[in-house]
């Protein structure tokens, strides 16, 4: 049994869930945000990332940010019910506190997508479907390495078969973390 003081009660914001432009909204603003892009506490997780790279080492950075995702942040379902979007602190501070953050393809993105913003990368959502087009079950990230303008796929929860998940999408759009929460959907 957690100990009260072993418990982390998050802020939250309940409204109405209407499908994934709902959710897309919610990791836009949990990404651009006070507990996204604007926290130190997230900026202090991305400094220790990328610590020992060499200075501009750019894919390298974007690389970084997706092993540590792989390695600290374990994937797991929402419930059944809920739809639910942990901003990037939120799971900073369960990394902090436990050593692995948990979360769902929309709280990783989530993260990811944070983490390469306070890089000065430019970053995208990828909303994918596997099935009859636009019927979308899964997210990811896509960051842009500046020097070659090549797209990078940071998606952990494909495992080490990005380019094999990415091969079986049958349907998608992509949302930039750069527009203000709501633009860009389909």
């Amino acid at each position: 049994m957690l100990a009260d003081s072993q418990v982390l009660q998050p802020t939250y914001r309940l409204s109405g869930f209407t499908g994934h432009p709902d959710t897309l909204k919610e990791m836009q603003r949990a990404a651009q945000g006070p507990r996204g892009e604007q926290s130190m506490l997230v900026r202090s997780v991305m400094e220790g990332i990328v610590r020992d790279l060499h200075p501009k080492d750019y894919l390298g950075e974007i690389l970084a940010v997706r092993y540590f995702a792989t390695e600290f942040v374990r994937y797991t379902n929402d419930p059944l019910h809920v739809e639910l979007v942990k901003d990037p602190q939120r799971m900073c501070e369960e990394l902090l506190a436990h050593g692995i953050a948990i979360g769902d393809c929309d709280d990783i993105a989530t993260l990811i997508g944070t983490l390469c913003l306070q890089l000065g990368r430019q970053a995208e959502f990828v909303v994918v479907g596997f099935g009859p087009p636009g019927e979308y079950s899964h997210v990811f990230v896509r960051v842009l390495e500046p020097r070659s303008g090549q797209w990078i796929i940071c998606d952990p929860v494909a495992g080490t078969d990005e380019r094999g998940m990415a091969e079986k999408v049958t349907t998608y759009y992509t949302v930039s973390l750069d527009e203000p929460p709501g633009l860009g959907f389909h």
